[in-house]
């Protein structure tokens, strides 16, 4: 299973505040709960995609929504309030999303990335090969492509997040999806950069 944070700074947070609980908040997560593989993360920058303008995608490989029920145990505990608490200070996160991972996740930072919120409008498979075909050859690379389950997740229910040496390389990816509505469909994209290098 995939879970992915849609995050918000909450107003009146300096920035620099909002990096150090952002980092603090996933690094003492993921180093605490080694099970939960935070595969990427990014900062929505030069203003160029929907809000909220934070993302995380947490990838779970060895649980489904059993996984829930651990996490609900671990905040009723208390246990991760040491990093929880500055983290909920500085941030909102507006929802959550649980996903099915359609490709195995890779792990990048120090990138430029393009996130593509896109409708799955084609069985799993198609929506893979239309994927793996514009991956191919190219100067992007595709980090994950993620599917919703059900409904437990916001639209358009696909997401998929690109990485790329510079944004000179969006020539490329950013209008591949113009006039394509099988096997998925374009709703919205954004530029994205590690968190605490994004321009406002």
């Amino acid at each position: 299973m995939i879970y992915i944070e849609f995050v918000s700074r909450r107003p009146g947070v300096a920035l620099e505040d909002f990096h150090k609980a952002w980092n603090d908040g996933q690094e003492g997560w993921g180093g605490d709960y080694e099970e939960d593989l935070l595969v990427w993360s990014g900062a929505r920058t030069w203003r160029l995609g929907p809000e909220p303008e934070y993302l995380a995608v947490w990838y779970v490989p060895h649980a489904g929504f059993d996984r829930l029920d651990d996490w609900d145990r671990i905040f009723k505990s208390g246990d991760a309030d040491p990093f929880e608490d500055p983290f909920h200070a500085a941030a909102r996160i507006d929802f959550g999303g649980c996903y099915e991972s359609l490709i195995e996740p890779t792990k990048v930072k120090g990138k430029r990335y393009y996130v593509e919120l896109f409708r799955p409008n084609g069985p799993d498979e198609d929506i893979v090969d239309h994927y793996e075909k514009r991956a191919a050859g190219g100067s992007h690379e595709l980090l994950v492509l993620a599917r919703r389950i059900g409904k437990l997740a916001p639209e358009p229910g696909g997401l998929a997040v690109w990485g790329m040496d510079a944004f000179a390389d969006l020539q490329g990816v950013a209008e591949a999806l113009d006039g394509v509505s099988q096997p998925v469909e374009l709703v919205a994209a954004g530029v994205y950069a590690d968190v605490g290098q994004e321009e406002l």
